[in-house]
C-alpha cells in the first residue's frame, strides 16, 4: 500500500505534480493534498476522487509515505523536517535543499545512479537547469566541456500563478500596479533583484546547480530573462570544448539521450508545452571554430522542469521497493 501526497497542491506545479502522477499511474493508494489554510476546505480531483486540502500537522504524515513538495523554500524548510521526522520519503521542488551535501540533486536522466533508495530527501533542480543539464549530460560523454555559456528567456509560470495572471491581467489591458512590472511585450533582464555582486538568483542556481548534477566543473556564464509567455523556457547555449566535435557526432549523441527531441526548423515554447521530452534545436558548430557548440533548449518548466522530473524521481526510488 503506497500512501501519497503533494504539499502545495492547489498551486501550479502542484496542480501539475498530481496530473502527472495520474498521467503515469503511480501507484498511489492512498493520496493527500496539503496546502496553506487559505486554501482550506478546497477539494482537488486525484485518480476521480475528490480530496479536501487538509493543513499540514505533526500527525499528518506516515512512515514511507511519498510526499511532492511544491512550496516556497520557506515553507519547506518548515514542512519538510516534520515529514523526514515521521519517516516519509520527499521529493521537494523548493531551492531548500539543494545544495546541501547530503541531499541528492537529481535529474533522471542524467544522474539518476546517485540514488540508493535510501534516501529519505531527494531535491528537485531548478526548472532551467533540468533542461540543460539533459541536453549536456550526452555532450560531456564525447568531449571536456571547457566553459558554458547560457541566456535564459523564462516563462512567467516560473513564478506561479500570481505572476501568470498578472500577465494574462495585463494582456487585457490593464497596467501593473505602482510597484509592478511590466511583464506583457516587455523583457525583464533580471528574475528577481541581482545580488550584490550583479548576478540574479536564477544565474546563480543555474551556475551552481549544473556541476552538481553533471559531477564536472567548468565556468560556466549565465544570464536570466522573464519574457512574456506563458508556459516554457527557451535557452541559447554556447558550449567550448577542449576538442573539436563533428556535427554527426553530435547529432547521433543528442538524438540517441533519453528525454531529448530534437529540431532543427527553429522551434518555439509553444512547441515544448505539454511535452515531456527536453527540445535541442538548431545545433551548430561555430563557422571558425570545431570546438564551439551553439544551440536552442526549450522544455515546459511546469512539467519537466517540476513536476515531472520530481515524479520521475519517485518512480526511481520505488523501484528499489521490488
Amino acid at each position: 500500500m503506497i500512501t501519497a501526497g503533494v504539499v502545495g497542491a492547489t498551486g501550479l506545479v502542484g496542480r501539475m505534480m498530481m496530473q502527472v502522477l495520474q498521467e503515469r499511474s503511480f501507484p498511489v493508494d492512498r493520496f493527500h493534498a496539503y496546502a496553506s489554510r487559505s486554501s482550506e476546505g478546497v477539494e482537488v480531483v486525484f485518480n476521480g476522487h475528490n480530496h479536501a486540502v487538509e493543513i499540514i500537522t505533526p500527525e499528518s504524515f506516515s512512515k514511507g509515505m511519498f510526499l511532492f513538495g511544491a512550496t516556497s523554500s520557506e515553507l519547506a524548510e518548515i514542512w519538510v523536517p516534520v515529514a523526514l521526522d515521521a519517516g516519509a520519503i520527499v521529493v521537494d521542488n523548493s531551492s531548500a535543499y539543494r545544495m546541501a551535501p547530503e541531499v541528492p540533486l537529481v535529474v533522471p536522466e542524467v544522474n539518476a545512479d546517485v540514488l540508493t533508495g535510501r534516501e529519505q530527501l531527494v531535491a528537485n533542480p531548478n526548472c532551467s537547469t533540468i533542461q540543460l543539464a539533459v541536453a549536456l549530460a550526452p555532450l560531456a560523454e564525447l568531449a571536456t566541456i571547457e566553459w558554458i555559456s547560457v541566456a535564459t528567456y523564462q516563462a512567467v509560470s516560473g513564478a506561479g500563478t500570481p505572476l501568470l495572471e498578472e500577465l494574462v491581467r495585463q494582456e487585457q489591458g490593464f497596467d501593473p500596479g505602482k510597484e509592478g512590472i511590466r511583464y506583457h511585450r516587455n523583457v525583464v533582464t533580471s528574475i528577481g533583484p541581482p545580488e550584490a555582486d550583479g548576478y540574479c538568483m536564477e544565474e546563480l542556481k543555474l551556475m551552481r546547480e549544473l556541476p552538481r548534477i553533471l559531477g564536472i566543473r567548468f565556468p560556466i556564464y549565465a544570464s536570466t530573462a522573464r519574457v512574456p509567455v506563458h508556459t516554457g523556457h527557451t535557452e541559447a547555449v554556447t558550449v567550448r570544448f577542449t576538442s573539436d566535435l563533428h556535427p554527426k557526432q553530435v547529432l547521433t549523441a543528442l538524438s540517441t539521450a533519453p528525454g531529448i527531441r530534437i529540431s532543427a526548423s527553429g522551434a518555439c515554447p509553444m512547441d515544448a508545452e505539454g511535452m515531456d521530452d527536453v527540445i535541442v534545436d538548431r545545433i551548430r558548430t561555430h563557422p571558425e571554430d570545431r570546438r564551439t557548440l551553439m544551440f536552442w533548449v526549450i522544455s515546459d518548466n511546469t512539467r519537466k522542469g517540476a513536476a515531472l522530473n520530481a515524479v520521475q524521481i519517485a518512480e526511481y526510488l520505488l523501484r528499489f521497493r521490488t
